[in-house]
């Protein structure tokens, strides 16, 4: 049976964080903060601010208010309108920065479109959608499935179901592309079929099995047009 439908992962997949930008964003929370009392090390907030990120890409929260809430309750800092107006208005100015697509990604997604359907499973926190749609990739995908929204992560068998459903395709007509070996062992466990980018920073990340063979494998998502 040929592949009709493709399944992406977006971190270290098709986008990533870049580094400075992130650091960029996260000294100018920091800043802000502080005029609000916080005295903890910038450090000492990525950690908080990576702890929160796991919990919101479990589906704990699915809003930027309980967001700025849960870390403003674990800061010790009070909840004024005014904070939390700082922050949100910080993050809405300057979040989108710190995503970029990897080299090709579009002519990539352009060129599978023309031949399959295609859906975006990601692991993610609350604000990945806005994320999506400033990188002008949503129109690609006749399905998104993000963790936060779901309440489950990749590698459980839910998250590759629900895309499978909007896609409307059964397992063995799809393959799922990722940089982790962890979530092409799901996606293999419920029958698909895998393709690993080895572009990623985390490739054996959570996997049961190191030396897990995946289907198909390239060491960059520009080079998937040429194994589909």
């Amino acid at each position: 049976m040929p592949v009709k439908g493709i399944m992406v992962d977006f971190g270290d997949t098709i986008a990533y964080i870049d580094p400075r930008e992130y650091e960029k964003y996260t000294k100018g929370l920091c800043s802000i903060l502080r005029r609000h009392g916080y005295k903890g090390k910038l450090d000492d907030l990525t950690l908080l601010l990576d702890e929160l990120y796991h919990r919101s890409s479990q589906g704990e929260i699915k809003s930027f208010r309980k967001f700025w809430n849960s870390l403003l309750k674990d800061l010790k800092l009070p909840k004024t309108p005014r904070l939390l107006s700082d922050l949100e208005d910080y993050r809405k100015h300057n979040y989108t920065s710190i995503f970029k697509l990897y080299e090709g990604v579009i002519p990539v997604l352009s060129r599978l479109r023309e031949k399959y359907r295609l859906a975006l499973v990601s692991n993610c926190a609350v604000g990945l959608s806005d994320i999506i749609r400033e990188l002008s990739i949503a129109d690609f995908f006749e399905s998104i499935v993000l963790s936060y929204q779901i309440g489950v992560r990749k590698p459980g068998k839910r998250i590759y179901l629900a895309a499978l459903r909007g896609l409307k395709l059964e397992p063995f007509e799809c393959i799922f592309v990722a940089d982790e070996i962890s979530d092409l062992e799901g996606a293999r466990e419920i029958g698909l079929k895998t393709l690993l980018v080895r572009q990623g920073q985390y490739t054996t990340h959570e996997a049961k099995n190191p030396d897990f063979k995946p289907d198909l494998q390239c060491d960059y998502i520009a080079n998937i047009t040429k194994l589909l």
